[in-house]
C-alpha cells in the first residue's frame, strides 16, 4: 500500500519506525481492554493514536480529521467494522486510507474476509500474538499490489481453537442484512439520539442521501424535516421504559408520500434504539387521488343528468303557457297597432273622446312589446336549460383546435380589450370532429368567466393566457388569467345550472354549465386549478367524432320531393291538451290553413281515422294518450298518416320521448315558437308531403333555431 512505504519491521516486533507524515490510527473497538492494550503498543511504536468505542464516534471522527490507519473490531454495537470500513473508503475518496478489521468472530472454518472493503482481516487471539500479526501485516501491505489481499484468508484463524458460535454469528448476520435489503421498503436503524446506524438501499435511493453521508447523521437530517415533525416525534416516542411500536402514518417527505412505521429496539449493549420502516406510497396515492378525481367527475356528470331532467321537466311546464302567451301577445300587438291608426283618424268626431282614447291606445303595443320581449327573454333562458335535456344533432365536422380559439377569441375580444391583453400560445393543435358552433361557445364562456374576474379598475397589468398541448392522448386546453383565486366555498358549484354570483339580472348561471356539458359530449372533460393563477383546463380525446357519432338519431331520408302546388286550403290538425295553446296556435294558423283542434290522443285518434289531414301538429306529451302512443296506434290502423306527423313539445324530460324522437324521422319542432317559425314549420312540412291522399313523401326533420 502507498502510504505504508515507510514501513519498518524490527526483529522484535516491539518497534516501527515511521515518517511524521503518516502516523495517525483510528482504533476502534467496543472493548476497553482491546483498546487499551493495543493503543498503548501502536503508541510505543510510533503511531499517534485515536480510539472510538463505536461506529458512529468513528464515523464523525472520519468526516473531521481522515486517519492513515483504521484498525477496527467487527461486531460493533451500532455500525459494523465491515461497514465503517465501506465508509471510510468513500470518505477518503481519493485519499488513501488502509484498513484492518480485528475479529473475535473468526475460526477454523470461517477463513475469508467478512468484507469486501477491508485491507486485511485478523484474528483476535493472544495480545501478543494479534500484536505480531498486525505488524506483519502492515509489513505485507507494503510490499503487495493494492488489492491483491482481497481474496486472502483472515490472518491467524489457523491458531484458533474451535468456536461453536463464531458461524452462527456470521450467518445470523449476513441473514439479517438480506433480510433489510430484501425487504423492498426502506429500514434505517436509529440510536437514542436519533443518529442513523443503519439504512439499507432503498432508503438510500428513497431519500436521495449516500450511505456515507446519512451514517451517524441525525434522522431528521437525511429526512428533510425539523424535529417538530411528526416522524420525528414517532422516533422520540420509542424510546424509553414505555415505548411501545407506534402505528403507522403517512407522511409526505422529500416530494414522496410514505408510510412510516417506528418500532424500539434495544442494541445489542442493550442500549435504546430505535427501527423506521418506510413504504413508498406516492404511486398508490397518486392513484387513490385519480380514482378520486375520476368519481367527482361521475358524480359531476350524474348530477349534470340529473339536472338535466329536472331542467327538462322544467322548461316543458314553462315552454306550454309561453307558446301560449307569445302568439296570442304578438297577435294582440297587431291589433291594437291597426285600432290605433283606426282611432288616430277619427280623432275630433263627435261622441268619441278621441283625445283621451288616442294616447291610451298608443302606449298599449309599448306594453304589448315589452311584455314579448319579457317573454322570449324566458324563452332563451328556457332554451339553455333545455340544452342540458337534449343531446345535439350535429354530426360534426372537421375543425382544428388553434381555430376553435381564435374563433372564440374573435368574439369575446369586445368584452375583454378594456380589461386585458389575451395571449394565445397553441403548441398542438390537431384536427377534430366536433360540434364547431357549441364547442367554441363552451371555450367563449370560459373565456368570458376569465374576463369577469378580472377587476376594471385594477391597476396592474392584467392578462388572460390561453394555451393547447398534447396530454394523456388527447389535447388540453388551459384558460388561465391575473384575477384573483375563486374562494374556496364555491369552486364545488361553478358548474351548477343557475349558480352564479352575479347582480340579479347579470346572468342566469348558465354559462360554465353548459361549457361542462358541451365538452362531456365531446367525450372530454373540464377541471379547475385555483392556485394562483385560476386556470380551467379543458381536455380532449382525439376521437371526438366517435362520441358525436353515438349520439346521433338514424339517419334520414336525404330525397327532397318537388313541390307541390296547392289550389285548396290545406287541412291542419293540432293535438295539444293545453287549451291555451290549441287556441293561440290556431290564430296563428286560420289565416292560411283549415285548422282543426283535439284537446288529446284520444280524441285525435277518432278524427284521424275518419278524416285525412295534410298535417297533424302533435303535442308529444300529454295524459292517457301520450303523442308516442298515437303515433303507433296510427301505424296500426291508417300508416299512411305516420309521415304527416310533426311534433311539437315543449321538452323531452323522460327518457322515453328522447329515444322516440331518436327513433322516428318525422320533424319536430321546440315550444314556443314565434308565429313566423310556427307558419314556416307548416309551410316546409306542406310543401315536402303533398296532399292527403297523394303520394306521401318522408318529411326530413326541422327543428326551430
Amino acid at each position: 500500500m502507498p502510504i505504508y512505504a515507510f514501513v519498518v519491521v524490527t526483529q522484535n516486533l516491539s518497534r516501527i519506525d515511521i515518517l511524521p507524515s503518516a502516523r495517525s490510527v483510528l482504533l476502534v473497538d467496543d472493548s476497553a481492554y482491546w483498546t487499551d492494550t493495543l493503543s498503548k503498543t501502536l503508541r510505543d511504536a510510533g503511531f499517534i493514536v485515536t480510539c472510538a468505542h463505536g461506529g458512529l464516534e468513528a464515523v464523525e471522527h472520519i468526516r473531521t480529521q481522515l486517519p492513515d490507519l483504521l484498525i477496527t473490531d467487527y461486531f460493533l454495537p451500532d455500525l459494523d467494522g465491515g461497514k465503517l470500513c465501506q465508509l471510510a473508503k468513500k470518505l477518503a475518496a481519493d485519499l488513501d486510507i488502509t484498513t484492518i478489521i480485528l475479529t473475535g468472530g473468526a475460526d477454523r472454518n470461517l477463513r475469508r474476509y467478512p468484507s469486501r472493503y477491508a485491507d486485511a482481516v485478523i484474528a483476535k487471539n493472544a495480545l501478543d500474538v494479534v500484536t505480531t500479526d498486525l505488524m506483519r501485516t502492515l509489513h505485507e501491505l507494503e510490499e503487495a499490489e493494492p488489492h491483491s489481499l482481497r481474496d486472502q484468508e483472515v490472518v491467524g484463524h489457523n491458531r484458533l481453537p474451535a468456536r461453536a458460535l463464531s458461524a452462527k454469528i456470521h450467518g445470523l448476520k449476513l441473514h439479517l442484512e438480506a433480510l433489510h435489503e430484501g425487504i423492498g421498503d426502506a429500514v434505517i436503524g436509529l440510536s437514542a439520539d436519533r443518529r442513523i446506524h443503519f439504512l439499507n438501499s432503498t432508503a438510500v435511493e428513497l431519500f436521495g442521501v449516500p450511505e456515507e453521508v446519512a451514517i451517524a447523521r441525525p434522522v431528521e437530517q437525511v429526512l428533510g424535516v425539523d424535529e417538530s415533525h411528526p416522524v420525528v416525534k414517532r422516533v422520540d416516542q420509542a424510546f424509553g421504559v414505555d415505548a411501545v411500536r407506534s402505528a403507522p402514518i403517512t407522511a409526505k417527505l422529500r416530494a414522496n408520500t410514505l408510510r412510516v412505521t417506528v418500532a424500539p429496539l434495544k442494541n445489542p449493549m442493550g442500549e435504546d434504539g430505535a427501527l423506521l420502516i418506510a413504504q413508498d406510497v406516492t404511486d398508490l396515492v397518486i392513484a387513490d387521488e385519480a380514482k378520486a378525481s375520476l368519481t367527482a367527475q361521475l358524480h359531476a356528470a350524474d348530477k349534470m343528468r340529473s339536472l338535466g331532467q329536472m331542467t327538462a321537466g322544467i322548461s316543458h311546464e314553462i315552454n306550454n303557457p309561453l307558446a301560449a302567451l307569445l302568439p296570442s301577445l304578438e297577435l294582440l300587438r297587431e291589433r291594437f297597432g291597426q285600432l290605433t291608426q283606426l282611432v288616430g283618424v277619427s280623432v275630433g268626431h263627435p261622441g268619441m273622446s278621441g283625445e283621451r282614447l288616442h294616447p291610451a291606445l298608443q302606449e298599449i303595443p309599448e306594453l304589448l312589446t315589452d311584455a314579448l320581449a319579457a317573454g322570449r327573454q324566458i324563452q332563451s333562458v328556457v332554451g339553455e336549460m333545455r340544452f342540458f335535456a337534449h343531446p345535439g344533432t350535429s354530426k360534426g365536422e372537421l375543425s382544428s383546435v388553434v381555430t376553435l380559439l381564435e374563433e372564440a377569441v374573435a368574439l369575446v375580444s369586445r368584452e375583454v380589450r378594456f380589461k386585458a391583453r389575451v395571449d394565445l400560445d397553441v403548441d398542438y393543435s390537431p384536427s377534430l370532429i366536433v360540434d364547431r358552433s357549441l364547442l367554441t361557445q363552451a371555450v367563449l364562456n370560459i373565456l368570458i368567466n376569465a374576463s369577469q374576474a378580472i377587476d376594471l379598475k385594477s391597476s396592474r397589468d392584467e392578462w388572460i393566457a390561453i394555451k393547447s398541448y398534447r396530454s394523456d392522448g388527447g389535447v388540453a386546453i388551459e384558460v388561465s388569467n391575473s384575477g384573483p383565486p375563486i374562494p374556496e366555498e364555491i369552486v364545488d358549484k361553478l358548474f351548477d345550472p343557475f349558480f352564479t354570483t352575479k347582480e340579479p339580472g347579470a346572468g342566469v348561471g348558465l354559462g360554465l354549465s353548459i361549457a361542462y356539458e358541451t365538452v362531456a359530449r365531446h367525450g372530454g372533460y373540464i377541471e379547475v386549478s385555483n392556485c394562483h393563477p385560476t386556470t380551467f383546463k379543458v381536455w380532449l380525446p382525439l376521437d371526438t367524432g366517435k362520441v358525436l357519432h353515438s349520439m346521433q338519431p338514424p339517419p334520414r331520408s336525404e330525397q327532397q320531393p318537388p313541390p307541390v302546388s296547392r289550389k285548396v286550403r290545406v287541412r291542419v290538425l293540432l293535438v295539444d291538451d293545453e287549451r291555451l295553446v290549441r287556441n293561440s296556435f290556431r290564430r296563428v294558423l286560420d289565416r292560411a290553413y283549415d285548422v282543426s283542434l283535439a284537446s288529446g290522443g284520444r280524441q285525435a285518434l277518432e278524427m284521424i281515422r275518419d278524416n285525412d289531414y295534410d298535417i297533424i301538429l302533435c303535442d308529444l306529451l300529454m295524459p292517457e294518450v301520450t303523442g308516442m302512443d298515437l303515433y303507433e296506434k296510427i301505424s296500426k290502423i291508417k300508416p299512411d298518416a305516420l309521415p304527416r306527423f310533426v311534433f311539437l313539445t315543449g321538452g323531452t324530460a323522460c327518457t322515453e320521448a328522447r329515444e322516440f324522437l331518436q327513433q322516428v324521422k318525422n320533424a319536430r319542432a321546440f315550444k314556443p315558437l314565434e308565429n313566423h317559425e310556427l307558419l314556416r314549420l307548416v309551410e316546409r312540412a306542406v310543401e315536402r308531403l303533398g296532399p292527403a291522399g297523394g303520394d306521401s313523401q318522408e318529411l326530413s326533420n326541422v327543428v326551430n333555431a
